[in-house]
């Protein structure tokens, strides 16, 4: 589970496939007799498979040409038709001849059919949802029916039954009677006792009653006091973490240290194992206890219960109060604390901005307090206005203030998440409704006809000709109302952006709506009102699982009347979307439009990208689950018209010639040409193409050097990176570099809790502790005064958006104050709530609350994706693992000087696969 298996491991081990009978016979022999499901359904109503019309086994099975990861665990193997080299067979079923082809097969391990000639069902299990297999169906033992012809008058013996109705075989008899165990558990789990001050459990006698009441043996929890009061080194030391040092002496009911293990090093006389400590759980309507054990996997070192609860000296009433006191509880004193930090150090724009993240992504219950307890603040910068405007000093906070100030946050939520402060729990200020509800319609007429028209004047000339060719081929498809669909096939350099920027540029000269957005925050801050696809088309959020989606909107939303009217819908890094996102847009264009036959109902579509770059992320997928996720095995792409982008513009403008080289290794490792070891499987990088270094530590003293002097620099720490493939190399990597950085080091951790009561059982606090997801922060975010970071939400786009780096500027309880490191907000402060994120690919759901961000010194390759570097440096030590991750990596810069490279003996693996560039 840990390493996923490619496809073509998988269909070494599994085949769901009748064999060749050329080849093998003998395996084919047993297939057709022992691993053919049916065949059913329509040629057999009468299976016992056949429930209501249908197999309950879901066969037969739809035909694959590639083996594909499943939505539900079980993947989808490969079951390729007989045009497609698949095999078939003639069975005979109710004495008709039918023929039987790979849908019918059920998956099977050609060793093990070959080897024991019965039905061995074999399956690949990928997730979570399939454990069965490993927790259910080893254990269950062997099944036996038993029946037998008696006089009904006879005594029933239900103990001969029972032992007549159980079967071990001779094997598993022979098992028992030599005594050999018959399951083995590593490492040694201790189970923590969890109770309140004198509620512990007590077993006793009439004759010890008295004693046991008044003194009652100790219990693990008890006894960690005990030795907290007496070890210095069990201080340090979390109640779940003492059983790695200690072992709990049952009958003396007392920790004692360990004599066997691992030495500790500074500390003489202790041992350490690999053995875990494991609290017992508790359940959230056992209020006290429960909070209790919040804390005993939080607090170190606890003398006794009364300083269990103890904060900054403190002695809390409750638990609950420790807990609150601690920050490990969500409530709205966060979101109050938020902005009393930002109240004494920002600017009332700011604590505007900051009010209007907190509305529309933490949800405070009592928003309307919040507003009137921090509206002098947010509103100063108005009351100034006005005092200098009407020269007037005397002008106090009035309604007419605090409603223009409202009037700047409900625009703001209103950019963020389209709702009104009606809708988030504030009072509306007084304005027009238009004003409110068109928002979407007011975006696109704020831009200037006339400099969009000079802006065109003086850019259209600097196009080369296949640029202009492009331009002209779009431009005639909007003089001919024909619409369309576009693709604008552009690697790096290439000028994809400038281009796009013209005829965006053109058609609002006209008076007339285009609408820009992008698959990834960061390039949708490079277009002129740009936005993501996703908030824009209002996509579901896990659009991969959904069998056909639409985009949520009506036709009388702001957005919907957009996408009815707008001249042309340009998509930039197309690529990287899912292909159900595009058949969404057209399903919802043709309804919009009202024109069901015509290809997104007539609309122009302009799509950009490189398919070169990396395909839709897929969570634990394989090559084949990427390409069919990808836009080209979408059917809409029959109908696409190619429109190509080839002359490199860095090299065009700045006539390097080391630069027209690296383009074109570029191209190769793109389009996979360079050399492959086939015994390796690996390119070697060529002596040109970047600079190679010995060790990961002169990477980093490569890309960062004097780091202790230049962090402060902000241009000079915005345009360098480390990139690397996966996240256990990048975490490695940004804790080095931190270490670097002079200054304290302050954590955060994160408040994470399930969202079904009913479930924190299953999954406790230090469980959900523990999880480390792409894409979300780490439960303990340790960060320094200088570091940069990366924003892993959208919380207020364009500005900030998924991907943006930043620069710590302060740190404080609750508020993080950032400057923007690149794009056009650059230089501008921004402050940072904690906010909850919910990830969207676990079989249950929980919340994490903690700052939506990571140390972006380095960083993914797939998230890099966007991102304009001056320095790059690349971690190959682990080698990429997807189709285009070495050529986004390498091409984030445009000259070999300024790409530096760690790759053992100098190579690397390319994976490119073949069918994403047809």
């Amino acid at each position: 589970m840990i390493t996923k298996l490619t496809p073509d491991i998988i269909d070494q081990l599994i085949s769901a496939e009748l064999p060749d009978g050329d080849g093998d016979p003998v395996l084919l022999e047993v297939v057709t007799k022992n691993m053919i499901h049916g065949p059913c359904g329509a040629l057999n109503p009468s299976s016992p498979c056949m429930s209501d019309g249908k197999c309950t086994k879901r066969y037969p099975r739809a035909l694959v040409s590639e083996t594909i990861t499943g939505n539900d665990g079980y993947p989808l193997y490969r079951r390729r038709s007989t045009t497609d080299g698949g095999k078939s067979i003639t069975l005979k079923v109710r004495n008709i001849d039918v023929e039987v082809d790979n849908r019918w097969v059920v998956p099977y391990s050609p060793l093990l059919s070959k080897t024991f000639k019965a039905h061995i069902n074999v399956e690949y299990c990928n997730s979570v949802k399939s454990i069965k297999y490993i927790c259910k169906y080893v254990n269950k033992g062997g099944d036996m029916a038993v029946f037998g012809v008696e006089n009904r008058t006879r005594t029933i013996d239900e103990i001969n039954q029972y032992q007549l109705g159980r079967y071990i075989s001779s094997n598993e008899a022979i098992w028992r009677i030599l005594s050999f165990q018959i399951h083995d558990r590593h490492p040694t789990v201790v189970h923590l006792a969890v109770h309140l001050e004198n509620g512990q459990r007590v077993y006793f006698t009439a004759g010890n009653i008295r004693a046991r009441a008044m003194s009652p043996p100790p219990t693990t929890l008890t006894a960690f006091f005990s030795l907290c009061n007496q070890d210095t080194f069990a201080k340090t030391l979390l109640y779940s973490e003492v059983p790695t040092y200690y072992r709990w002496n049952t009958s003396v009911k007392k920790f004692q240290r360990r004599i066997q293990g691992k030495a500790v090093e500074g500390h003489s006389g202790l041992y350490m194992t690999d053995a875990l400590g494991r609290l017992y759980t508790v359940h959230p309507n056992n209020l006290e206890c429960f909070y209790l054990r919040l804390l005993l996997i939080n607090v170190r070192g606890p003398t006794s219960f009364e300083e269990l609860r103890t904060v900054d000296g403190r002695v809390c009433a409750t638990y609950h109060a420790a807990c609150q006191e601690l920050h490990l509880l969500e409530n709205d004193a966060h979101w109050d604390i938020s902005l009393a930090d930002a109240s004494n150090i920002a600017r009332p724009r700011q604590i505007r901005s900051l009010f209007a993240i907190i509305l529309t992504t933490c949800f405070p219950s009592n928003p309307k307090d919040l507003w009137e307890k921090y509206r002098d603040y947010m509103s100063e910068d108005i009351l100034h206005r006005l005092r200098t405007t009407n020269q007037v000093p005397d002008i106090r906070f009035s309604p007419i203030v605090y409603n223009e100030a409202l009037i700047e946050i409900e625009d703001m939520c209103l950019e963020i998440v389209n709702k009104a402060l009606v809708q988030l729990g504030l009072p509306s200020p007084n304005r027009s409704i238009n004003g409110r509800f068109n928002r979407d319609l007011q975006r696109e007429p704020q831009f200037d006809d006339a400099e969009m028209g000079r802006s065109v004047q003086k850019n259209l000339p600097k196009l080369v000709t296949e640029q202009r060719i492009a331009y002209d081929r779009i431009m005639q498809a909007i003089k001919s109302k024909s619409g369309g669909l576009y693709f604008l096939d552009a690697p790096g350099g290439t000028g994809k952006t400038f281009l796009i920027s013209i005829i965006l540029a053109a058609i609002r000269s006209q008076n007339d709506t285009a609408l820009a957005m992008a698959s990834s925050g960061i390039a949708a801050t490079l277009l002129e009102g740009g936005r993501t696809a996703h908030s824009t088309l209002k996509l579901p959020l896990n659009v991969q699982f959904t069998e056909r989606p639409t985009c949520n909107i009506t036709k009388n939303s702001g957005i919907g009347k957009i996408l009815r009217s707008c001249t042309i819908i340009v998509w930039d890094e197309c690529t990287m979307a899912h292909k159900k996102s595009l058949e969404a847009l057209d399903r919802t264009l043709r309804d919009l439009r009202g024109n069901p036959g015509l290809l997104f109902g007539g609309a122009l579509i302009l799509l950009s990208g490189d398919f070169r770059q990396t395909l839709p992320v897929i969570p634990r997928s394989t090559p084949a689950d990427e390409l069919n996720a990808c836009l080209k095995s979408s059917g809409l792409w029959l109908h696409v018209h190619k429109l190509s982008l080839k002359t490199n513009m860095r090299v065009q403008l700045r006539n390097e010639a080391s630069a027209d080289l690296f383009a074109k290794q570029l191209l190769d490792m793109g389009n996979g040409l360079m050399t492959v070891d086939q015994s390796t499987q690996c390119i070697t990088l060529p002596a040109d193409f970047c600079k190679i270094t010995a060790t990961a530590d002169e990477l980093i003293a490569k890309v960062f050097p004097n780091l202790p002097q230049n962090y402060k620099n902000l241009q000079w720490l915005g345009a360098r990176a480390i990139l690397a493939a996966k996240n256990i190399d990048v975490n490695a990597i940004n804790f080095r570099i931190q270490n670097k950085v002079p200054g304290e080091l302050k954590t955060y951790k994160s408040i994470d809790i399930v969202t079904s009561q009913d479930e924190e059982v299953n999954y406790p606090p230090e469980f959900l502790n523990s999880l480390d997801l792409p894409g979300m922060p780490p439960h303990v975010l340790s960060l320094k005064i200088g570091v940069p970071v990366i924003l892993l939400r959208n919380i207020n786009p364009p500005r900030l958006c998924n991907g943006t780096r930043l620069s710590v500027t302060k740190l404080m309880n609750n508020i993080i104050e950032a400057t923007i490191l690149n794009g056009k907000f650059m230089g501008e402060y921004v402050m940072l709530p904690r906010i909850p994120m919910i990830p969207t690919d676990l079989p249950f759901t929980f919340k994490r609350l903690q700052f939506p961000v990571r140390i972006a010194f380095a960083m993914t390759i797939n998230k890099a994706q966007g991102q304009s570097l001056q320095v790059c440096g690349l971690n190959l030590e682990n080698p990429c693992f997807s189709h285009g991750q070495l050529y986004v990596a390498c091409s984030r810069v445009g000259r070999p000087e300024d790409l530096y490279v760690y790759a053992p003996d100098g190579k690397t693996r390319n994976i490119v696969y073949q069918n994403a560039l047809l």
